[in-house]
């Protein structure tokens, strides 16, 4: 059989893996749940990994044996040290199969410009948000990525917690009404809600279970909710900000250069994009917000394929 080759995008909501041969046509998806590094343990990551690979082979009648490569792009994998670590546990799994281990961003920017440009910045906004990027010197940036306690500002945890914020102010009588309330009740019974809040203040939910809520805020958002549609508005302002100051240490203000969005808190479209839009062509002009050329983990295999033919 043709070599085969495994990319793999684990992040803090779900991971995504799939099979294709060296001209990169999928011959086979599978998913799993989350394998953000900093936030999950590492045998869990490992298993979230194994889980969608092995279910990528099946789709593609294949078995690990016929992998050349493994390549990952996991989240939070420099920032817990654990990179070294991952491709030890990964190497037992698949013996005799190259194993490449990178961040999330790393694998999406791969993926954002295939064939299109050696220039650009990807913004990632998922379970968390990083903007990176690249200038035409191969000069690298990042800006944001730095886990729930300290940034992953437009992130959908982020905005997830701006909206259960909203609707204890709304509860409080200490801010505006907000539909979002009434759909969390929805979800979450209104005797509950207690229950949640304290889930949540004894650290057994994690940042995805938190994110889980950003669908709430985008429903509301649709519904012409002003609360919600502010929070996201201020979402699509924070991303900008990121990748501005991606742009600006990478001297493409006063370029014109392209803006991947990859992430569901896109899925939330000119709710986020507008203000997103707005401030970047305020800013840099010349920046060209858009879709990626291929998914992350596409990016994650032409990572590989790049350094077996690095011309």
């Amino acid at each position: 059989m043709a070599r085969l080759y495994a990319g793999v995008d684990g992040g803090g909501t779900r991971t995504r893996a799939v099979v294709t041969g060296a001209d990169l046509v999928p011959m086979g998806r599978g998913a799993s749940g989350p394998a953000n590094a900093s936030t999950t343990p590492l045998a869990r990551v490992v298993e979230a990994i194994l889980e969608a690979v092995d279910d990528a082979l099946a789709a593609a009648s294949s078995s690990p044996e016929d992998l050349a490569a493994l390549s990952c792009g996991i989240a939070g994998v420099e920032g817990s040290g654990s990179t070294e670590r991952l491709v030890a546990e990964l190497s037992a799994e698949y013996p005799g199969t190259k194993i490449v281990v990178s961040t999330d961003a790393r694998v999406a920017l791969e993926g954002a410009f295939a064939g299109v440009s050696k220039t650009g910045i990807v913004l990632v906004a998922g379970t968390g948000a990083i903007a990176l990027g690249r200038n035409a010197a191969g000069d690298e940036a990042r800006a944001g990525g730095w886990g729930p306690l300290f940034g992953d500002e437009g992130s959908a945890y982020s905005i997830a917690v701006k909206g259960l914020a909203a609707v204890v102010r709304d509860l409080d009588g200490r801010g505006e009404p907000t539909r979002i309330r009434a759909l969390l009740f929805a979800s979450e019974p209104e005797r509950s809600f207690r229950e949640l809040v304290s889930r949540l203040y004894q650290g057994v939910a994690s940042p995805a279970d938190v994110a889980a809520y950003f669908p709430l805020v985008a429903k509301a958002a649709r519904h012409e909710d002003a609360v919600a549609r502010r929070i996201l508005a201020d979402a699509g302002q924070e991303l900008a900000i990121a990748a501005l100051a991606v742009a600006k240490r990478l001297s493409l203000l006063g370029e014109t250069f392209p803006v991947a969005t990859v992430g569901g808190v896109f899925t939330a479209g000119e709710l986020v994009l507008a203000t997103l839009r707005e401030r970047l062509l305020r800013e840099a002009p010349g920046a060209r917000l858009g879709p990626p050329a291929f998914p992350p983990e596409i990016g994650a295999i032409r990572l590989v394929l790049q350094k077996e033919n690095p011309s």
